[in-house]
């Protein structure tokens, strides 16, 4: 992230990236970028979680080799919803930085509209 512009890299979707998101996102109107990012990193947790599964439970390695896979299918579906709604929300600039501050600015605005206060 820079500080400058407060921006990520589309590419960097990591944890952090993802806490600075629900940051941006977060007051109390649409908070679907903030809601997104949480699963995204649920998501994630359960599929290392699975991992370490395997090596407690030795005996249940196929179980959770294909929980760990399904997770990352569900991660990937999730990661490129999430660019795609960024996208979407025009909140990634041409060099393919999620823009933080657009994202803080248009979620106070939505919230100041859902009060009448313009």
């Amino acid at each position: 992230m820079t500080d400058a512009k407060r921006t990520l890299k589309i590419s960097d979707l990591s944890d952090e990236a993802l806490i600075e998101i629900c940051r941006a996102a977060e007051v109390i109107a649409c908070e679907c970028p903030g809601y997104l990012a949480r699963i995204l990193r649920q998501v994630r947790t359960f599929r290392n979680y699975t991992i370490t599964c395997i090596e407690q439970f030795p005996q249940d390695t196929e179980t959770h080799l294909w929980l760990a896979d399904r997770a990352g299918q569900a991660e990937a579906l999730l990661h490129q919803t999430m660019i795609e709604l960024m996208q979407k929300e025009e909140l990634i600039d041409d060099s393919e930085h999620i823009l933080l501050d657009r994202l803080s600015e248009r979620a106070r605005a939505t919230a100041l509209k859902q009060l009448g206060i313009n």
